[in-house]
């Protein structure tokens, strides 16, 4: 491996710091989808309300592959307790937000009472397929609670957007945890 080699910069020795951009860029889709979403007054309000499923399915991946690389490198038990207990608040703020976007993702299935959520009710609760087809079917945002929903999920989007720009702190903060951790280990 030649000297240039060595000095170039690559994502894969550097996954917290892909962590802190990808959770930015996440937050910015949020902060913008979620502004459209509330400004706009025809169609276009649900197509922006809709992407806010993925963006938030997004900044939690984001916060687990920091928190994974948080573990690898031994970094402080006190910045991972910090880091996965701003991952616990999110998931209490936007309950099965990732669950949404997979609904949303595989809509074939799911109008065909076919999705995974279904299965279980119609194996768990007694459903028909044509029961949990309704009950895990549609959604929308609506601008005078300031709720999006996708079958019986739920989420307040100023709650989430307020949980999801902690997430990102929590990220940014951990990886500049990592920073330190890296130059005290030189």
């Amino acid at each position: 491996m030649s000297d240039e080699q060595k000095d170039e910069w690559s994502p894969a020795e550097n996954p917290y710091a892909i962590a802190v951009s990808q959770s930015w860029w996440a937050l910015q889709a949020l902060l913008l989808f979620a502004s459209e979403s509330s400004g706009a007054v025809d169609h276009r309000q649900q197509i922006y309300a809709r992407q806010i499923f993925g963006q938030l399915r997004l900044l939690r991946l984001c916060a687990r592959m920091q928190a994974d690389e948080l573990e690898r490198l031994g970094v402080s038990e006190v910045a991972r307790d910090r880091l996965n207990q701003a991952i616990e608040d999110f998931d209490t703020a936007t309950p099965d937000a990732m669950v949404a976007r997979n609904m949303l993702e595989h809509f074939n299935e799911y109008a065909r009472g076919n999705g995974a959520l279904q299965k279980r009710a119609i194996r768990e609760e007694g459903l028909s397929v044509y029961e949990a087809a309704a009950v895990y079917w549609g959604g929308g945002y609506d601008p005078t609670t300031e709720q999006i929903t996708e079958g019986p999920i739920v989420i307040h989007v100023p709650t989430a957007l307020a949980a999801s720009e902690a997430l990102h702190h929590a990220i940014y903060a951990a990886g500049k945890t990592v920073d330190a951790h890296r130059s005290d280990s030189t």
